[in-house]
């Protein structure tokens, strides 16, 4: 699930983005989880967590750009996109990474386009730890092209190699971003990224051809063909 802040010291500016992130996902069927702060002391409370934060740089007590840089101490990967009316502050943006900046009063063409261009950047960029001949090995997810999954132990194809979790189906399942992998079987998970080819109900990864079963498969054929116009 997408974690998603706007910190902002402004009621009725923050009302706007709101609306227009919550429009963003929900016509996009992204599964979010949407995070309103008005100051960045209470928001830097949860900073590791979140995928995407939308930051006013003017705000009294802590400004946006120190807001930035005490969540880069906590968070190097989340998206940071900069709110402001004052052009001539967005140079101080750079040295906390801010990854796009948008203009107030908030345009909701310009929001959507820095929302598509966080989310093919943060796409499976979440990791997880896994292990092979008592190695311990952190992936991100865009890096696993398929799973195997077991009763209590999932296998796992990461470049030419096949590592391993001791974890629950259902364990795993709360882990992926649900935008890139899919279950295409009681068996196998794959990483829509990865797919080579799709024909007759079977999938060319790299290496392996991998069933899809009649049950899932309307629905994966549809789930592909959604990830391929917005991903690819």
């Amino acid at each position: 699930m997408l974690q998603i802040a706007i910190c902002d010291d402004v009621v009725e500016q923050t009302l706007v983005l709101q609306n227009y992130v919550r429009e963003y996902c929900e016509r996009r069927k992204i599964e979010y989880k949407l995070y309103i702060y008005t100051s960045g002391i209470e928001m830097l409370a949860d900073a590791e967590k979140m995928d995407i934060v939308f930051l006013d740089i003017e705000m009294p007590n802590l400004d946006g750009i120190e807001t930035g840089r005490q969540i880069r101490k906590k968070n190097s990967v989340c998206r940071i996109i900069m709110a402001t009316c004052m052009v001539e502050r967005m140079k101080e943006a750079f040295f906390i990474e801010a990854f796009r900046f948008i203009v107030k009063p908030f345009d909701q063409k310009e929001v959507e386009e820095a929302l598509d261009a966080c989310m093919k950047k943060i796409l499976g960029s979440r990791s997880i730890l896994l292990y092979l001949n008592r190695n311990i090995y952190e992936v991100h997810q865009s890096e696993i092209q398929y799973i195997i999954t077991y009763d209590s132990a999932c296998e796992y194809r990461v470049r030419d190699k096949m590592l391993r979790s001791e974890t629950s189906l259902r364990e795993l399942e709360s882990q992926l971003d649900n935008r890139l992998f899919f279950r295409v079987h009681r068996k196998y998970i794959v990483n829509m990224a990865h797919i080579r080819s799709y024909k007759n109900g079977q999938i060319q990864m790299k290496d392996v051809k991998l069933p899809v079963s009649r049950r899932r498969k309307k629905e994966f054929e549809q789930a592909y063909m959604e990830f391929d116009l917005k991903y690819r």
